[in-house]
């Protein structure tokens, strides 16, 4: 319990629980003069939570006392309990109607009459915030609160509109009332009706609204395709992630763009087939002796090694692993300092929970905050967070079978341990890789932003965020259960010495997530590449880990040749942190830039449920009734200093082709581009000349036996009064001469 701990760690006293009792009952029975005197006898903590992870506030039956307690503790109305409710979700549910609309809306009792929508008050966007199942108080109105609502919310056809304007989206979008939150009113258009959200089926309505709005997406996708202009395509891209992003639907509904999903998939996959063949070129553009080592190293027939230059001591826990890993808490075998995981993770120790706090508190923050990731409020939040878990760890959701040979909660407070250790030393971590790479002929050039093009260092803006460090846990921890169960300890059981072992070996799982710190560095070719994997070998700590995409023996990188290698960099006291160094060519990185998106796509990253199936290459011909081939303006130029005389002749003849290829749609595009110019010429002199009748014309037999027809003079005069008083005489009398012969035409035409 909260409460009990609290006390236990001497964070409160038990006295303090009586006013905290006797304020939640008087809240219960709704009583405003008994809250208030209990607020301002100052006793109460509207902080404290409890076992379900309820605030006082949590418990409101009315405004009246709902708001008492917001102008006490504004923070306590955005804390969400174990369900992920906020307080006024939960005053929802217990007193809907009209009137608790219009006063959380307006900030105070709708105005009536005279405007066409009311004004919109500072308690609105917590009407219009999607939950964790994507669905928003705003979508659960019903008859006139509903009715009135959809008078405040921009229509369906502003989007519409601006769905046909790709280059205002998604900025654009942020003029929809009311302001600010497009994202929330788009999802209450297109999911807020009940069939939706509360039932998952598609309603008539929702099934035209996606259809459109997957015409928006399929244009999108075309415009990136392009590529062309560049600033376009990149803004369509991030227009068209975020507009992904803001539509994954409710988590009743099963897939939120049934309407438009075979379409959408074919248009992804024609962007990743774009981006993987450019990739491809670039690979077998390679050449030189540097290339020649990438493509080989670590060996002929290995890719990806631990250890590979005898740099770490043994590790006596993954001793009976059939593949043993790197770990956070490495030790080198020439000695010196190193990580040490807190005493409390050894699955054989008892610890205090005092212990703990105080062991996160120093790493994290005294909230908790390098930890978490988030901003937390008070000491009664630290407990909760970490009594409950979260993330896979929760009483609730943890699995029962690797329960077996570990306590969830300690494996959740060595994450916490964990990030908070990497996020609070991030920048050090970084500075260290700077300094350590400072000797190479290029100094790295740190990333102001992600298309930095004048960069050539780019590390990750923080640690590794909490939720995926518990993913990448929960993985370890799957990998360990089942070694354990094959080697270790059976299913009928196994000996003290093993089981031990195994759950030594379990709690240890956090440990195994080694790329908490990363950082990407690029370069123009693989020389650069090669001189920068040295000049890390040569490093403190030297290289710890290797995995090479750039091996010929490696199923094909979807995302891009690269080498990864891990490298210990010193920081506090702490000792040497491990950090992640991905090193590219600049070329492959910046294709990335654009594969990273479809990529994500169909590894399920912008969907709430669906797992996008990835069509074959034949459907998609079939789709664009083309033949794919790479755009010829996309067709990379190669880089190597050396001639390519170690690729092999087949490549070079490809590499022929695809050159031959694009000169000659080089060729096109200039010949197109001289046509245009001449086009544009002849209109705008078409434009200057002055207007002649026709009759005025003269035909003339040329020596060579055809006609030549000559116009009449064109007067010139000079720009003064008189000579625009006669232009205009003469341009009337020619619009009269004109409109008569039109009148005439068509008189002849009706008789």
């Amino acid at each position: 319990a909260i409460q009990e701990t609290e006390i236990l760690l001497g964070l409160k006293s038990a006295f303090g629980q009586r006013p905290h009792a006797a304020l939640v009952e008087q809240i219960t029975a709704d009583s405003y003069d008994e809250v208030k005197r209990l607020l301002d006898e100052a006793g109460a903590d509207l902080m404290q939570r409890d076992p379900h992870g309820n605030l006082p506030a949590h418990h409101c039956r009315s405004v009246g006392v709902y708001r008492l307690l917001a102008v006490m503790e504004p923070k306590a109305m955005q804390i969400r309990n174990k369900h992920g409710q906020t307080p006024l979700e939960y005053l929802w549910d217990r007193a809907a109607s009209i009137q608790l609309l219009q006063e959380f809306w307006c900030g105070g009792p709708a105005p009536v009459g005279g405007e066409d929508r009311a004004p919109v008050g500072p308690e609105a966007g917590q009407l219009l915030r999607l939950d964790e199942h994507g669905v928003s108080l705003c979508m659960r109105a019903e008859g006139k609160a509903r009715d009135w609502l959809l008078e405040q919310l921009g229509p369906w056809d502003d989007f519409s509109k601006y769905f046909k304007m790709l280059e205002s989206l998604p900025v654009g979008l942020n003029k929809i009332s009311p302001e600010g939150h497009w994202r929330e009113v788009l999802a209450f258009h297109l999911f807020g009706e009940f069939d939706v959200w509360k039932d998952g089926k598609l309603s008539a309505q929702c099934q035209v609204r996606l259809e459109e709005f997957g015409v928006c997406l399929k244009l999108l996708c075309q415009r990136v395709l392009k590529r062309t202009p560049e600033p376009e395509a990149r803004h369509a891209l991030d227009a068209l992630e975020i507009l992904l992003e803001a539509t994954r639907g409710p988590a009743k509904l099963l897939d939120a763009r049934e309407p438009y999903r075979k379409e959408l998939n074919l248009e992804m996959l024609n962007l990743a087939t774009q981006s993987e063949a450019i990739h491809e070129i670039l690979y077998a553009m390679m050449s030189g002796q540097a290339a020649t080592w990438l493509k080989g190293f670590v060996d002929e027939k290995a890719w990806e090694k631990l250890d590979p230059f005898g740099l770490v001591k043994p590790d006596p826990i993954q001793q009976r692993r059939q593949r043993q890993k790197l770990r956070m808490d490495f030790e080198l075998a020439a000695g010196g300092r190193h990580l040490a995981a807190p005493a409390w993770v050894r699955a054989d120790m008892q610890f205090d929970f005092a212990q703990v706090l105080r062991d996160l508190r120093h790493v994290g923050g005294a909230a908790l905050e390098q930890c978490l990731g988030q901003e937390t409020c008070g000491d009664a939040d630290v407990i909760y967070r970490m009594l409950e878990g979260g993330h896979g760890f929760g009483p609730d959701s943890f699995p029962s079978d690797l329960a077996s040979f570990c306590e969830p909660s300690v494996a959740f407070w060595y994450a916490l341990w964990l990030r908070g250790l990497c996020q609070g030393r991030h920048d050090l971590v970084i500075k260290g890789l700077q300094h350590a790479l400072g000797v190479l002929d290029f100094k790295p050039l740190r990333a102001k932003h992600p298309w930095d093009k004048e960069a050539n260092f780019f590390p990750a803006m923080e640690a590794m965020g909490l939720e995926e460090l518990c993913a990448k846990v929960l993985e370890e921890m799957r990998d360990i259960y089942g070694e354990i169960r094959e080697t270790l300890v059976p299913e009928g059981g196994g000996d003290p010495d093993s089981e031990a072992l195994a759950r030594h070996l379990m709690a240890s799982a956090p440990g195994f997530v080694v790329g908490m710190n990363s950082a990407t560095l690029i370069f123009e070719d693989a020389d650069g590449l090669s001189e920068a994997f040295n000049v890390l070998k040569a490093s403190f700590g030297g290289i710890l880990q290797v995995w090479n995409a750039f091996h010929k023996k490696v199923p094909v990188a979807e995302a891009g040749r690269r080498l990864k290698v891990w490298v210990p960099v010193k920081t506090d006291r702490y000792g040497p942190l491990l950090a992640e160094v991905t090193l590219m060519l600049a070329d492959d990185y910046w294709e990335n830039c654009w594969h990273r998106m479809p990529l994500a796509y169909f590894r399920g990253g912008l969907d709430r449920h669906t797992t996008p199936t990835r069509p074959s290459k034949d459907a998609l011909e079939q789709y664009t009734k083309v033949k794919f081939q790479l755009n010829p303006a996309l067709i990379p130029e190669s880089k190597s200093k050396d001639v390519a005389s170690d690729v092999d002749e087949e490549t070079q003849r490809k590499m022929r082709e695809l050159q031959e290829r694009k000169a000659r749609e080089e060729e096109r595009l200039r010949q197109e581009e001289i046509k245009r110019k001449r086009e544009e010429l002849e209109r705008k002199l078409k434009e200057a000349s002055a207007d002649f009748d026709p009759d005025q014309c003269e035909v003339r037999e040329t020596p060579s036996g055809g006609n030549m027809i000559i116009r009449p003079p064109v007067e010139v005069l000079p720009k003064t009064k008189r000579c625009e008083a006669l232009q205009m005489k003469k341009l009337e009398q020619f619009n009269k001469k004109k409109a008569e012969k039109e009148a005439a035409k068509q008189e002849e035409a009706s008789g």
